[in-house]
């Protein structure tokens, strides 16, 4: 068997290619949005199309139009670029907006092999600037730049760069940008003088307008994670509601930070000096053809809201994080940004989650140190999972070992009390005890198994450490699952299947519940199908050391006067 199993695990490919059961490796899949033409007819509060029928990211609220007194000098002033380089981004910054236009990640590689950009398509700074409830937005307006246009790699220290704009009316904005060498968030101060045309101005909103992009091979499933979030007091609030697929809302109250995420990445906008004054975000979804399909996909915006002081100058600063959701870099940056991860957020039973997959998610990568492949991780894990066990399941098996020597007896006594229930019940009992059986003993290692199941889920569906982490051969990446039945990857699912399989078989007591030995490998493969890689490979090793186990305990031929329970 385990030649068999082995051969199908090198030869699948050829031999469902050989079958005509599966066409030779493609190249990753690309996505172009497709928008019908009542979207494109929607007004820049949303998501619209640009010429090249990308979507593009707007204003939250109002019009992308520029208060006349403010674009008198809009093109007196050339356009350039400033390329800046640290251990993590490549970065393009403009002096129109006086910001981001381009950020890249470095260590983050899209389907197509290049470094996931996080601002596509994008067109205006982000994050913008918006005033007068998006009357005035800083993304036409020429910043001038405290530093040459050229190329700046960032090493040993901190980089810093500001741009500034001065209308012919007084007005002064000022946004100064720190970058770090190997960080993935930067600081961004906004300085406001306020001239005659913004007098009656009492709040203005820092906006990500621009939409993420699905990284991953399963897009559909990608784009199921896509919402906004907001920390709203000591709460976060997700925003994801759709209604005839689009959403646009405005909620007031004190924030903390903003977020848009995809599967695996995110942007939050943090304000440091005080807290906001409120959250907009909208969104809409649209159909995405891809190479093989159309999906459902999404496009989402979000903004920071923040009163403006009745001085007529004022300083805010905020910090921007534009990278992983990585739980031990989003956990240092504190403010609770780490609950964007969406892990053990479930109301109530949460937090039980939260207890075992917290301890998961710092174990993983030290074991990854030691271990350089989170494949072998994964195995050591479930096998650790199985000592640490161990004793809740040798009473497990030897309760179970000592159920079949009496299945005899039990089957003498339901015959001998046919017609009288509560006798049957009284000589059961005293069955059990005699012979030192608990029939509830074989539930004890699901009760720990149960929330630790749970919280791999949820680690496993939401953690970047598996992003792309090979296994082995054509097992690439254990974030992701099968995308059809003839995807090598379903040969884990089929091994899970297999193993449990085998366990329950030799576990099993009581003849009738003979089904139930088919049929729960068959819903767990159902199940898992298209789960994380990384938790199937864990399922199914867990379930091969439980069926070593239960040999092991079967070789050592234990009797039920070995089993008999310490009555004290």
């Amino acid at each position: 068997m385990v030649v068999a199993l082995g051969a199908l695990v090198i030869f699948w490919i050829p031999i469902m290619t050989g079958l005509g059961l599966m066409e030779p490796p493609k190249p990753r899949p690309q996505v172009t949005e497709q928008y019908d033409q009542q979207t494109e007819q929607q007004p820049l509060t949303e998501t619209q199309t640009t010429p090249s029928g990308t979507p593009q990211a707007q204003p939250l609220a109002g019009s992308n139009v520029v208060n006349a007194t403010l674009d008198q000098a809009i093109f007196d002033v050339p356009a350039d670029s400033i390329y800046i380089e640290t251990d993590v981004w490549s970065i393009i910054m403009t002096n129109y907006g006086g910001g981001p236009i381009s950020f890249k990640l470095k260590k983050y590689l899209d389907q197509s092999g290049q470094p996931i950009e996080m601002l596509p398509d994008c067109e205006n700074a982000t994050p913008e600037l918006s005033i007068q409830e998006g009357a005035v937005t800083d993304s036409r307006l020429p910043f001038v730049s405290s530093l040459p246009s050229r190329n700046y790699r960032v090493e040993n220290s901190p980089f810093d760069i500001s741009y500034r704009f001065q209308s012919e009316t007084g007005n002064i904005v000022t946004k100064k940008y720190r970058f770090y060498p190997d960080r993935y968030d930067y600081d961004l101060v906004i300085e406001i003088t306020k001239g005659s045309d913004m007098g009656t101005v009492r709040e203005y909103s820092i906006e990500w307008n621009n939409r993420l992009s699905p990284t991953e091979l399963n897009i559909q499933d990608d784009y199921t994670s896509f919402w906004a979030a907001a920390m709203m007091g000591n709460e976060i609030f997700k925003f994801d509601d759709y209604d005839n697929g689009r959403f646009s809302l405005s909620h007031d109250g004190a924030t903390q930070w903003v977020a848009t995420r995809s599967k695996f990445f995110s942007a939050i906008l943090v304000s440091r000096s005080r807290l906001g004054s409120g959250v907009k975000a909208s969104g809409i979804e649209m159909p995405v053809q891809t190479l093989d399909d159309i999906v459902d996909g999404k496009a989402l915006a979000v903004a920071l809201s923040m009163d403006v002081p009745y001085e007529t100058a004022f300083v805010d600063s905020f910090s921007v994080f534009v990278g992983p959701m990585d739980y031990g870099i989003l956990n240092n940056f504190n403010n609770d940004v780490v609950d964007i991860i969406d892990i053990g957020t479930t109301p109530i039973v949460g937090w039980i989650v939260k207890i075992f997959a917290i301890p998961i998610m710092w174990l993983l990568p030290r074991m990854y140190e030691i271990i350089p492949n989170y494949g072998v991780v994964i195995i050591l894990f479930s096998l650790l999972v199985k000592v640490i066990t161990l004793p809740l399941s040798k009473k497990t098996v030897r309760s179970m070992l000592a159920m079949k020597e009496i299945q005899p007896l039990m089957e003498e006594l339901k015959k001998k009390h046919k017609k009288n229930p509560q006798a049957l019940n009284r000589e059961m009992m005293k069955l059990y005890k005699e012979h030192g059986v608990n029939p509830l003993s074989g539930c004890l290692p699901l009760l720990p198994q149960m929330p630790l199941f749970f919280a791999l889920f949820a680690v496993f569906r939401s953690t970047i450490l598996l992003r792309q982490a090979p296994l082995m051969l054509w097992w690439d990446d254990l974030s992701r699952g099968a995308t059809s039945f003839t995807d090598p990857y379903i040969i884990l699912v089929i091994l899970m299947a297999g193993f449990m399989f085998f366990q329950q078989k030799m576990t099993m007591t009581d003849p009738k519940n003979k089904m139930l030995i088919y049929m729960m490998p068959l819903m767990m493969g159902f199940f898992f199908y298209q789960a994380a890689a990384g938790l199937v490979l864990y399922w199914t090793c867990y379930s091969l050391f439980s069926w070593v186990e239960q040999l092991a305990f079967k070789k050592l031929q234990i009797s039920t006067a070995e089993v008999v329970v310490d009555k004290k």
